[in-house]
């Protein structure tokens, strides 16, 4: 008999900026870094003869913590334990799938078997898939104990097919969720399944308040706004950001910078975006498509959320926006200048954003602060 412990990857960007990161390649955020050390931690005496993982960059990085006490164990990597394939949607904002396909997504999260949508992998053959691999380790592991780490939804179709519960009815595991699997005889056992014990104030999911399903309730709509149709409401941000930044209106000239965007929004209409909720104005985001290009970077020329909507992690959805667009572009990294006495300099950093250097503005010093956006696999120091 051959002991798998099925681990789910720690947060990545996609959980973070709630975008869909089926097979979308993403790298694991702070927070899941954090989490992969608790992880570490976890594991530190638990004997361990073999290490697996999806060959995507988040369960590699999950994988590679484990490593920290068990520098013995070679990862092996394998397309057998990817998430599913989600075709049409990958790299979507989830929020944007809610307005579109609505239907499709209720049943994407309760009952995959009639979910569909273009270049999709089916329910049923992801099911197939992920226990063809389980079984596979466990054969090549007889009487032996393995770490396998994959993803949210293929751990549940696994699980939901061997305890024989619905789907709708078993809920996702948090991130680095472990559950014990035995197999034998190509049969398998679930001896228990989604303890994240471990993770403590480190839970993705009590952090961004998500549900069983994995359903939140503060996803954003993303929609372009219209210039000039719009520039009333434009300019109130830019004020009000303006304001915050620089205590004062000084040096704030309404007709340049809604010129500035509208030239941003006919270069590329997704270089400026509202965030909508529940069909509501909630924030904005404008990018610069070509300050920043021969450096390899993006530029966000501003970010705003409506003051009742703050604290719901809109901000971060709206540089999640960013991080898509650029990182599709072949951008490396991402920068934007915030005054050094601004609040959301604490924001920017939770993100991972760095300050680089320091400019003079008009109310006094700004950083220049830049993050990486290139996605690559995180090893524990």
């Amino acid at each position: 008999m051959t002991s798998i412990y099925l681990i789910r990857h720690a947060e990545a960007e996609g959980n973070l900026y709630r975008r869909v990161q089926g097979q979308w390649d993403t790298s694991v955020t702070p927070l899941g870094r954090r989490q992969t050390a608790a992880l570490a931690e976890r594991f530190r005496t638990v004997p361990l003869d073999g290490l697996w993982a999806s060959d995507l960059i988040r369960t590699q990085s999950t994988a590679s913590a484990i490593s920290k006490y068990h520098p013995e164990l070679t990862m092996h990597t394998t397309t057998g334990l990817r998430e599913v394939n989600i075709g049409a949607w990958e790299g979507r904002p989830w929020g944007v799938i809610a307005r579109e396909q609505p239907e499709q997504l209720a049943f994407f999260n309760r009952d995959p078997a009639r979910w569909h949508v273009p270049g999709s992998e089916s329910f049923e053959a992801l099911t197939d898939r992920i226990e063809t691999a389980l079984r596979g380790i466990g054969e090549a592991y007889p009487g032996k104990t393995v770490a396998a780490v994959s993803h949210a939804f293929a751990i549940r179709a696994f699980l939901s097919r061997q305890l024989g519960v619905p789907f709708g009815e078993l809920s996702f595991g948090d991130n680095t969720a472990v559950s014990l699997v035995t197999v034998e005889d190509g049969r398998f056992h679930i001896e228990w399944y989604n303890d994240a014990s471990h993770l403590g104030s480190l839970s993705t999911r009590v952090r961004q308040g998500r549900t069983a399903n994995n359903e939140r309730a503060n996803d954003c709509d993303f929609v372009p706004m219209v210039l000039p149709g719009e520039t009333d409401l434009y300019t109130r941000c830019y004020s009000d950001t303006w304001l915050a930044s620089h205590g004062s209106l000084k040096g704030f000239t309404p007709v340049i910078y809604v010129r500035t965007a509208a030239k941003h929004a006919q270069t590329d209409p997704q270089c400026l975006m509202k965030a909508l909720f529940d069909g509501r104005f909630a924030g904005l985001i404008e990018m610069d498509p070509a300050r920043g290009r021969e450096d390899g970077a993006g530029w966000i020329s501003l970010i705003w959320v409506e003051p009742d909507f703050r604290g719901r992690r809109f901000g971060t959805q709206l540089v999640g926006h960013a991080v898509a667009r650029f990182r599709g572009q072949g951008r490396r990294s991402l920068r934007l200048h915030v005054s050094q006495t601004n609040e959301a300099v604490g924001f920017y950093k939770e993100l991972g954003f760095r300050p680089i250097g320091v400019t003079q503005g008009v109310g006094g010093p700004l950083y220049l602060m830049e993050m990486d956006i290139v996605p690559r696999v995180w090893r524990l120091p």
